[in-house]
């Protein structure tokens, strides 16, 4: 079967991708002073502004996305700490 099936982007979803790579940026400064790294993330927290006043993305289609957004990343690290490699650092 050759079907294909997509999610369409939205400005809504940029911007949220967008804040979250300023929350990992501004969390994890391993590869930035800490200074650095909060100018970064301020920066790309800019960039999400920007994408928001540009596009008038819909407050309420914004928060539900970032909800949205949580959740996957919610998922997505729990699969990581209960992955086999990480198991036997539990105590």
């Amino acid at each position: 079967m050759t079907e294909k099936r997509s999610i369409a982007n939205s400005p809504a979803q940029a911007v949220v991708f967008l804040e979250t790579i300023a929350a990992i940026v501004e969390k994890s400064p391993v590869a930035y002073s800490a200074s650095a790294a909060e100018d970064l993330a301020a920066h790309i927290r800019g960039m999400a502004e920007a994408v928001n006043t540009e596009a008038h993305v819909n407050p309420a289609v914004l928060d539900t996305t970032r909800q949205y957004a949580a959740l996957d990343w919610h998922t997505e690290a729990i699969a990581v700490l209960f992955a086999p490699e990480h198991r036997p650092t539990f105590h």
